[in-house]
């Protein structure tokens, strides 16, 4: 499972992908947004930088990552439904969320659905068809997505039994 459908994460797109989650961690706001300026500026030299799409898409498999590691994997015929509340119980209304939030979730939800069409056109939209502001945000929801789900406090999956 993972969001990068065919694409092999680069290890240039995990170090930097995991350099700004230690800026999101650290605070560091103006470092971020530099860094996260320098990632969605286009086009890099070959080499030179990992592509915007490497970088959106390890930060999915990330979150990916996190979200299985403390859930644990769905079962056959079964699925993952993200519901999103406020701290108070409330729902979230999925389409009031800004656009780059939504991108995100909508994502998250497609890889953990399995949905690997929608995974590609999802992604290939990112790096396609968003402008410099919306490639901006996209990447740091992602990434304060991340950091919210790394510190989010779940008890521990619940043991399975096999027969």
């Amino acid at each position: 499972m993972g969001s990068n459908a065919g694409r092999p994460t680069s290890p240039t797109a995990a170090a930097l992908g995991g350099r700004l989650m230690q800026l999101v961690g650290d605070r560091d706001a103006a470092r971020f947004s530099f860094e996260i300026s320098r990632v969605c500026a286009e086009p890099h030299p070959d080499g030179e930088r990992p592509k915007y799409g490497d970088v959106l898409a390890w930060v999915v498999d990330a979150i990916v990552g996190v979200v299985i590691a403390r859930l644990g994997a769905a079962g056959p015929g079964e699925r993952f439904i993200l519901d999103l509340r406020f701290a108070d119980g409330g729902y979230v209304d999925v389409d009031a969320l800004p656009a780059s939030a939504r991108w995100v979730l909508r994502t998250v939800s497609a890889v953990l659905a399995e949905d690997h069409a929608e995974v590609e056109r999802s992604l290939t939209s990112a790096e396609r068809q968003f402008d410099l502001t919306m490639r901006a945000e996209t990447l740091a929801d992602a990434l304060i997505w991340l950091d919210f789900v790394l510190g989010v406090d779940l008890p521990d999956p619940p043991d399975v039994t096999t027969a």
